[in-house]
């Protein structure tokens, strides 16, 4: 038995005629017949009986149909209650510290214009913390610094970004290094195992050479750019972190022989089922990257 039969059956009650009943539903009048007799087999009950071309309820059909009503009022307050939650739902959405900065201004600005009755949830974390949430679902969805191996976590590039090598305007370096020259002057870098620090721990690693002794690490991009401003060392940093410094003069980008690029992706669980809420959050995620790492 379906919910249709049900409102068939109340709708009958209330109008007291199988013809009046296909009229209103907008139906063929055998198909209310059908659905009667249908509810009548299945329960092995006699609904109506006819008095004088009307139809009457029995008693079966009069017990029933105060349940029936008690049915579709609960099935209705679900569904309502099933819209407002989509209506006004949680996002749960993963970032690094380094991407958090650059988009979540935008995102948050866009989500509020374009979803305002959306309640996003924003974490900021590592890498492999940001890879386990998505394993385990705590997260719809996640900004990823390089490409996730894991196959069940979905990935899509988005973009690409870059690594840049500043210092203060004063600082006593050239223009132009090679990476490995890096080594020779007090560095400011971002923590082992963040996504800046691996790229260029590895880039080193090609040319033979390690980052032995930093003048700092830090998982803070502030800090170290405030030191970088401070003339106390060279910092390596997400061009879009650095770039309204490098505008305003208060810091210098040093050339690099080697660019220090690297892919974005977003990622969500290989299983994940996107809410219509969910995919448009995602896709503004995607808008806002494409386009910061186009520019």
């Amino acid at each position: 038995m379906t919910i249709r039969h049900l409102k068939t059956f109340i709708k009958v009650c209330e109008l007291g005629s199988i013809s009046r009943t296909a009229e209103e539903l907008c139906v063929a009048q055998p198909s209310v017949s059908q659905t009667i007799i249908e509810l009548e087999k299945y329960y092995n009950i006699t609904l109506f009986k006819r008095v004088n071309r009307h139809l009457v309820l029995t008693r079966e059909g009069e017990i029933l149909l105060a349940k029936a009503k008690e049915v579709i009022a609960s099935f209705t307050e679900f569904e309502e209650l099933t819209r407002n939650l989509d209506s006004k739902p949680d996002i749960y959405i993963g970032s690094s510290m380094a991407f958090g900065e650059i988009i979540l201004p935008t995102f948050l600005e866009r989500i509020k214009k374009q979803m305002p009755d959306v309640d996003p949830r924003l974490y900021i974390e590592k890498p492999d913390v940001l890879k386990s949430m998505i394993l385990s679902g705590d997260l719809d969805f996640a900004i990823a610094e390089g490409l996730v191996s894991n196959p069940h976590i979905k990935t899509e590039l988005v973009g690409k970004d870059r690594l840049v090598a500043v210092c203060a305007p004063g600082y006593k370096a050239p223009n132009k290094l090679k990476l490995h020259e890096l080594i020779d002057y007090d560095l400011l870098v971002r923590e082992k195992g963040s996504a800046p620090r691996r790229i260029i721990d590895y880039r080193l690693a090609i040319k033979g050479v390690k980052i032995e002794n930093p003048r700092m690490e830090s998982a803070s991009n502030l800090v170290i750019i405030q030191l970088a401003k401070s003339g106390l060392g060279i910092g390596l940093l997400a061009e879009d972190v650095v770039k309204p410094y490098l505008d305003s003069g208060e810091l210098r980008e040093i050339e690099l022989d080697i660019p220090l690029e690297r892919n974005l992706f977003l990622i969500r669980h290989i299983t994940k089922r996107f809410t219509s809420a969910e995919r448009k959050a995602y896709q503004i995620c995607k808008a806002i990257l494409t386009e910061k790492t186009a520019d």
